[in-house]
């Protein structure tokens, strides 16, 4: 026994920040951070809230699974950017759409949070046969220095959701944490980021090579791993979907493993970095589209702050 995705939702706030809008305030231009990025432009909150985000997408992927909130087991959200320590996302999620039987709680793992939650899901379809509710969110743009150029025109807001039931199509996923002992992706004091006149302290802070540097070296080491443990080749690898960080680590990534690039999907340009909202943004986006067939065989990665990674392998329904 294993899962299946049943459905997946995604949701972009309406306000885009492009590169240009950068050139007012920043030294830099559109053709710097789209050279050492990939990024266009990047979608931001301005006001909702994650648990307003993650109603409306988990709403669609409910939609797309035929079911409806009762029918959820447990809600699981990764973040790094709740509103308050105390309730978890998940538990506003609950409350907000009206489920009266379920379990909830937060995920926190970065860029890699989706895949822990996706992980936990497991556990609790096998354990209770009830569909799951997935989600990754994030406000980072709550969190931004707005006058450091290496990280304010990274980060960006968004949110994804897959409800996942009883099935066979995950064949392999593994999480992993690697200790940061550099400290080369924080956000420390999150939450004082609500005060007024918010200190730089809680801004987030990230040493950019050294995450380049990692990413590199473990991504293709976390497919690997997959690939030798299902006995994959790159040719049957049909879709791999990445948390959508830089291209520029994407384009190593596949080099690295001789996959070609047309098979990473790549949708950072429209969206820029939503950490734990990255990776089902992005399954979300391809299934819409219609670009997933039955019958794929896709490939699931992230990687980030803490620092962790992981990897997932599907068949596609």
């Amino acid at each position: 026994m294993s899962i299946d995705i049943l459905g997946t939702g995604s949701y972009l706030p309406e306000k885009i920040m492009t590169n240009a809008d950068f050139e007012k305030f920043l030294d830099t231009s559109d053709e710097w951070i789209t050279t050492r990025t990939g990024i266009k432009q990047r979608h931001i909150a301005d006001g909702m809230t994650n648990c307003e985000m993650c109603v409306i997408a988990a709403n669609r992927a409910l939609a797309e699974a035929g079911l409806t909130i009762n029918d959820i087991g447990t809600i699981i959200v990764a973040s790094v950017t709740n509103e308050m320590d105390v309730p978890s996302i998940a538990s506003q999620v609950q409350r907000a759409m009206g489920a009266t039987n379920c379990g909830a709680f937060d995920i926190s793992a970065a860029c890699t949070g989706f895949m822990y939650a996706l992980k936990a899901a497991v556990g609790f379809v096998l354990q209770d046969q009830k569909p799951v509710l997935v989600i990754g969110t994030e406000v980072l743009s709550r969190f931004m220095d707005w006058t450091d150029r290496s990280t304010c025109i990274l980060f960006a807001d968004g949110t994804g959701a897959a409800v996942v039931g009883p099935g066979d199509s995950l064949k392999y996923i593994e999480v992993y944490a690697h200790p940061d002992t550099g400290h080369s992706l924080e956000i420390p004091g999150i939450n004082n980021g609500l005060a007024e006149g918010v200190s730089k302290f809680s801004y987030v802070s990230m040493d950019g090579k050294e995450i380049y540097k990692f990413a590199t070296r473990q991504v293709p080491k976390d497919v690997k791993a997959a690939m030798d443990a299902l006995g994959l080749k790159p040719e049957e690898i049909d879709w791999i979907i990445p948390h959508q960080a830089n291209v520029r680590i994407l384009q190593e990534a596949s080099k690295r493993l001789k996959i070609p690039m047309e098979k990473f999907y790549v949708n950072i340009q429209d969206v820029g970095n939503t950490s734990a909202a990255s990776v089902p943004i992005v399954m979300d986006e391809m299934n819409k589209k219609g670009l997933l067939k039955a019958g794929d065989t896709v490939v699931v990665l992230a990687f980030g702050g803490g620092l962790t990674s992981g990897c997932a392998v599907l068949t596609w329904k």
